[in-house]
């Protein structure tokens, strides 16, 4: 064996203590009972002939490794042959840098810090860890293991099918990229050992002409610089990283990179001032350059999903510089909330984390569409009264408070706030005097005091009104909103949803009575009120003079009524399913 430091057989205890606590910070098997026994502690550097595991067991006389729970090597370790363990013990960590054939984990822990593999680094499902630095090797595979690394140059092949960042994927991705040899053909996955075994023996794992979605990419930017394109998609190529070629672009309208998990932008983004719609969701993004207000064309900009992958806390934050691009027009900022854990009020509910908007904000004069769903937004007070705002979406944020400042945008159009949790929906919506569209649909089972009166909306040609549509258990809500609704003067009400009134069994159904005067909305066209369990239709629906479309699916209309319906308005299309 070659020269290394003395091991030495230690406890758990009197080795985290050598190294200051850092085997209990990052091994849970420290911690658990009964957690790791002997530990072979190796202060200094390590050099191992053939398997590591084998190697290990001639470190202590020949003894089995298997005995040993953990091995600890503070300084580098390099192991001419494979580490592999695929068993729960014994677990590694390594303080410095480890080479080797191969780094491959099962049921252990291991824990190193940056290294080198020949073949591969391979993290195989069970309830192991494979934590690392940043690792050279030509291939990683994953298989529903946890692992956390950073191998830059590496195919990444994911061998489970839940991995969307993965250069080929389990199913037809492996199947048609790899020969035959290496594929598992039954599970359209590839076999790992005949994997391995081909590359020792220096033989191509690849079909000649297959391309990863990242060398694929790098064809398409190529013809791109080429071509001097001016609308350049990247979406989903599993680029880890911007594209730099993208830099020698400048004459690029539209750049969309969503799904690629790049991490961040360069701040030379703001060089490509041609730039009119830029567009990067779910990119792992933690924050925007501050060159992006160098963007003067910018007309669209799409930063959703820019959240902690693990879905913990919110890292995104848009910088002021955004508050300089006088040229924007729409802003998607959804999926910029996360939930905490925490949940508030006797329904549970969780709560979600805020995502705040620079003070800036208020200097985007042209910005006509806000898309801020599943996002709790906290608006500074310069977004008050923007003038060219018509289209505000603000779905699914669990939002508790009714977001006001949407009502001082004078210009607005459409507003849709469905599925949230307010406690009330206030006077001061009935400012919003050109408001075309309003979606209050699975928000208002919270709601205790009566609605303002929307008929005081003139222009107002679509209403959401659905009842329960969230899946916490908050109740649907109250029939009286009901008898509130058909009590207004919606003499412009083109479309109308009013479904899901009844998903408590338990409560009293609605009944024909309490959507009684829904005729005097004389322009309905289309009309939804599914999943009511509704068994009769008031009469005044009958004398609905436009209807068109009609959705009354799941509800316990005898064939009577339905006939009567349908004799009602023959020219409408009307669906009885279910």
């Amino acid at each position: 064996m070659p020269e290394s430091a003395v091991p030495a057989s230690l406890s758990h205890a009197d080795a985290d203590a050598r190294l200051g606590g850092a085997l209990s910070a990052v091994f849970e098997g420290a911690g658990a009972s009964p957690g790791y026994g002997e530990v072979l502690f190796i202060d200094g550097d390590l050099t191992l002939d053939g398997d590591f595991l084998t190697a290990v067991g001639e470190l202590r006389g020949g003894d089995a490794a298997g005995e040993v729970e953990l091995v600890v090597v503070t300084g580098d370790l390099t192991v001419n042959g494979p580490i592999a363990l695929y068993d729960d013990r014994p677990g590694l960590y390594v303080g410095g840098r480890t080479e080797a054939e191969t780094l491959e984990g099962g049921e252990a822990e291991i824990h190193i810090h940056d290294g080198a593999f020949t073949h591969l680094v391979h993290g195989y499902y069970n309830h192991g860890s494979l934590v690392a630095g940043t690792v050279e090797t030509p291939w990683v595979i994953y298989s529903d293991h946890h692992m956390e690394l950073s191998a830059p140059g590496a195919r990444w092949v994911d061998n489970y099918g839940d991995d969307d960042d993965a250069d080929f994927a389990v199913g037809d991705g492996i199947v048609e990229a790899f020969v035959p040899e290496v594929v598992d053909a039954e599970d359209h996955c590839l076999d790992v050992d005949a994997f391995l075994d081909r590359l020792r023996a220096g033989l191509p794992v690849l079909r000649p002409a297959a391309r990863s979605a990242a060398e694929s990419a790098g064809d398409v930017l190529s013809r791109a610089l080429a071509d001097r394109v001016e609308h350049l998609d990247l979406t989903d190529r599993k680029l880890r990283a911007f594209p730099a070629e993208v830099l020698r672009m400048p004459w690029l309208r539209t750049l969309i990179l969503d799904g690629n998990p790049i991490g961040e932008l360069p701040e030379a983004l703001g060089t490509l001032t041609r730039l009119e719609h830029l567009s990067v969701r779910f990119c792992g993004l933690t924050a925007l350059p501050e060159s992006v207000g160098d963007l003067a064309a910018l007309r669209v900009l799409c930063v959703a999903g820019n959240r902690d992958p693990d879905g913990v806390t919110v890292e995104f934050s848009l910088p002021a510089a955004v508050g300089r691009l006088t040229a924007l027009e729409e802003l998607d900022i959804s999926y910029l909330s996360v939930t905490t854990g925490d949940t508030t009020t006797e329904w549970d509910l969780p709560e979600m984390t805020r995502f705040v908007l620079p003070d800036t904000f208020g200097g985007l004069v042209a910005l006509r569409k806000l898309v801020a769903d599943v996002t709790d937004v906290v608006f500074p007070d310069s977004a008050h009264g923007l003038t060219g705002v018509e289209e505000v979406s603000m779905t699914h944020g669990r939002l508790r408070t009714f977001p006001e400042v949407v009502t001082t945008f004078p210009n607005l159009r459409r507003l849709d706030l469905g599925d949230n949790f307010f406690d009330t929906v206030p006077d001061s919506l009935l400012r919003l005097t050109r408001l075309e569209e309003l979606n209050l649909g699975g928000s208002l089972g919270l709601v205790r005091d009566p609605l303002p009166d929307l008929g005081r909306l003139p222009a107002l040609r679509i209403l959401g009104f659905s009842g329960h549509t969230s899946r916490f258990s908050t109740p649907e809500p109250g029939h009286v909103f009901l008898r509130e609704l058909f009590a207004m003067e919606l003499t412009g009400l083109e479309e109308l949803r009013i479904d899901r009134w009844c998903r408590n069994t338990k409560r009293h159904k609605p009944g024909p009575e309490h959507f009684a005067g829904i005729g005097t909305f004389r322009r309905l066209r289309t009309v939804d009120l599914s999943s009511n369990e509704l068994k009769d239709l008031p009469a005044d629906f009958d004398t609905l003079p436009d209807l068109a479309v009609v959705d009354l699916r799941y509800n316990r209309l005898s064939q009577t009524v339905r006939d009567r319906i349908t004799a009602a308005h023959p020219a409408a299309r009307i669906d009885f399913q279910g």
